[in-house]
């Protein structure tokens, strides 16, 4: 019998130094949560994804207890890792967190209660005190405006991977190639009910940022060809989002 609430997915990607002190927050935090649960441990599970880390990461995510360990063939980007751990979660919601250890476990108690209290499908995360470089921030107004413009989405910050999702929003959906930027927009054109928490956002601990700049042309053009994206159109092969998952392993 299936006695799982929340699953949690981590999309990871050559985070060595921040994957075991995030995994350790989101024990302690799911935990609390549901200690009047029985055993806790049992009412979620972590799905960390491993999209073809080359550092120490796949040994590292070997050796955490508890977790289902996912390992794709190769590296295949931010949206396919999150589109395989949404697939395989068997939880009544989906949690997301980034692999880089500045999302904060500590807000899911709370976006799971703003969720149930007003009804929604998904709550997205708003990073309004955001821990990073200008440019970084400036680079996320100009998004805001434009998916404002052509998506009319209501989202401040679409690109924060903290986000709680009821489990049945992807039942018929595969997110495509840089749709993990633009999730709330994709979920409210199939009629999703969307809404938006205030979360903490950490200074990354170690490591660098994957962020290149040459993203800010590829969100342009996600953007773009979503708004005129209509739900039940025959879809294009060409852009659906492909993965091989070499290994499953529920540790």
């Amino acid at each position: 019998m299936n006695n799982v609430i929340l699953s949690v997915v981590v999309p990871v990607y050559n985070e060595e130094g921040n994957i075991e002190s995030l995994y350790k927050d989101i024990v302690q935090v799911l935990d609390t949560f549901f200690a009047g649960e029985g055993n806790p441990s049992s009412r979620y599970e972590i799905i960390m994804v491993n999209d073809g880390s080359t550092d120490r990461t796949t040994q590292i995510l070997s050796t955490l207890p508890g977790i289902v360990n996912v390992r794709l063939e190769r590296n295949y980007g931010q949206t396919a890792a999150m589109d395989c751990g949404f697939h395989l979660a068997q939880g009544k919601y989906i949690a997301a967190l980034d692999g880089d250890g500045q999302n904060d476990p500590a807000d899911i108690p709370a976006m799971l209660e703003y969720l149930e209290k007003n009804n929604y499908d998904v709550v997205s995360g708003w990073r309004k005190n955001r821990q990073d470089k200008t440019y970084r921030k400036i680079m996320t107004l100009g998004a805001y405006c434009l998916r404002q413009l052509l998506l009319h989405d209501g989202i401040h910050d679409s690109g924060c991977t903290l986000k709680i999702y009821r489990r049945e929003c992807f039942d018929h959906i595969h997110l495509t190639s840089g749709q993990h930027r633009l999730i709330p927009a994709v979920l409210k054109k199939h009629g999703y009910w969307i809404g938006e928490y205030p979360v903490n956002h950490k200074a990354r601990r170690t490591g660098e940022s994957k962020y290149q700049f040459n993203r800010v042309f590829q969100g342009f053009s996600d953007t773009v060809k979503l708004s005129f994206y209509t739900p039940g159109q025959k879809k294009d092969t060409t852009d659906t989002t492909v993965y091989t998952i070499a290994e499953v392993i529920r540790q």
